[in-house]
């Protein structure tokens, strides 16, 4: 069925028809009746490529991060995804996987595809091919927890506030061993957290000792071999935070499977919340955010980017907060 024939089924021009599937004004409610009741008679439902190709626009949005299987993740592909569905759009979602190369080719399949416009985690705040693909300005961009390009809009989480509020904590209870382990050294949530880490213990009279922070990677895998190297040694840190979504499971293993009980042998600060963190035995002490606040919001600055696309820049820093449990407790004393 196309629209002719909800014309000629309703009696009425194509003009009139197209103003009420496009919910336009100075329509009567009489003729607007006629069509719908055509509309139900024949079962019409608009070409939604065609109408795209037509108005410019696909009604669709990409986002993309390293991957979905954190629940944190996910949970903010569902905030997004809530906040743009009542404007009418659709959200693709895809995983980079932390890969640029990945990454490159999804942002260049998104725009050959027409998407209307992309949230993202970038792998890497550094990589010049990225920054390229981003200056264009073929598509409007919406960084996740990112910080370059300046010039893009942007929601961050303040995560060096974060890492202070996990280091005073252990500080208050008696650690000055406290190592750091988080991910990829040049992108926004690493930086950051080791920032805030080192300003805390600077702040507390600690030395700063580079071989107890540990950054390359946001992976599991990563985190374990760095906590079990860390936990293994001679001078082990009496605490460990756990700088990212994917990092606690990793360190909880390192700690198993070196027999060091939690947190009679060591400290743990989760850096992001979970059902892993609320169910662990103890539960453990984290740092948290408005995951959900932190998608819808990444969903408006996208909407009101293609809504006004010369407006100013959108930025956004979320607050964290430290969720005391039973993860931390004053150090052993011969670690």
């Amino acid at each position: 069925m196309t629209i002719k024939d909800v014309a000629r089924v309703a009696g009425l021009g194509l003009g009139t028809v197209s103003r009420v599937l496009n919910n336009k004004p100075h329509v009567n409610e009489k003729s607007r009746k006629r069509v719908l009741a055509a509309i139900e008679q024949l079962g019409y439902s608009p070409d939604l490529v065609a109408r795209s190709m037509r108005a410019g626009e696909s009604k669709t949005l990409a986002f993309v991060v390293r991957d979905f299987t954190g629940a944190i993740l996910s949970a903010l592909a569902d905030a997004v995804q809530g906040e743009i569905d009542p404007l009418g759009f659709s959200l693709f979602v895809a995983s980079s996987y932390h890969d640029p190369e990945r990454e490159l080719a999804l942002i260049r399949r998104f725009k050959a595809r027409r998407v209307d416009g992309l949230i993202i985690a970038t792998s890497s705040e550094a990589d010049p091919a990225v920054l390229s693909e981003f200056a264009d300005g073929s598509m409007p961009l919406v960084l996740l927890d990112r910080e370059l390009p300046e010039a893009l809009d942007a929601v961050q989480v303040d995560h060096a506030g974060g890492a202070a509020q996990a280091v005073d904590h252990l500080v208050s209870l008696g650690h000055r061993r406290i190592a750091l382990i988080s991910g990829e050294p040049d992108v926004f949530p690493t930086t950051e957290r080791v920032r805030g880490y080192r300003e805390a213990l600077a702040r507390h009279g600690i030395r700063h000792r580079p071989a107890l922070c540990r950054v390359g990677s946001f992976s599991v895998d990563f985190a374990y071999q760095q906590a079990f190297a860390l936990l293994g040694s001679k001078q082990r840190p009496t605490a460990i935070v756990a700088g990212g979504t994917a990092m606690l499971p990793g360190v909880l293993r390192a700690a198993q499977e070196l027999e060091l009980v939690i947190p009679r042998d060591v400290s743990v600060v989760g850096g992001a919340d979970g059902d892993l963190a609320r169910y662990s035995t103890p539960p453990l002490t984290v740092v948290t955010w408005d995951y959900a606040e932190l998608g819808r919001t990444a969903g408006r600055f996208l909407a009101n980017r293609l809504e006004d696309p010369d407006g100013p820049r959108q930025r956004r820093l979320f607050p964290t907060r430290l969720v005391p449990r039973q993860s931390c407790a004053p150090p052993p004393d011969d670690p």
